[in-house]
């Protein structure tokens, strides 16, 4: 059998070195079973190589993501397992809010770092 569906456009990836902290951008417009398992993978390669590289903040940026299902939702979730695993923090930021009343429903959202924007982010990794 063979799944016909869109693969994941990926993963944009930035370092703000002095703050150390890398912000991942989600390039997919949908956040759902198509794409996660490739995105999946990607994220947590991408998470331990940089932890590696010595980044203790990760901001997941889901400015482009419109439409999360179950697989959405369980990626974000294995992200902050990873970091968490890894004494690293991860913050959410520009989340449609919608998707924020999904955490909430899931009651998901009390265990995540949710800000409105990137912004608002790296303000709350600067005060600590």
């Amino acid at each position: 059998m063979e799944i016909v569906g869109k693969k994941s456009e990926g993963l944009s990836v930035m370092v703000l070195k002095d703050d150390r902290t890398c912000i991942v951008k989600f390039n997919d417009r949908s956040l759902n079973f198509y794409v996660t398992d490739s995105l999946k993978e990607s994220l947590k390669e991408t998470i331990a190589a940089k932890i590696e590289d010595g980044m203790q903040h990760f901001v997941l940026d889901l400015d482009n993501v419109k439409i999360i299902d179950s697989c959405g939702v369980g990626l974000i979730i294995v992200a902050n397992n990873v970091t968490s695993a890894k004494q690293a923090k991860l913050y959410l930021a520009n989340i449609k809010p919608f998707i924020v009343k999904i955490f909430d429903i899931m009651r998901i959202s009390k265990h995540l770092a949710i800000y409105e924007t990137e912004e608002q982010a790296l303000e709350a990794i600067k005060n600590g």
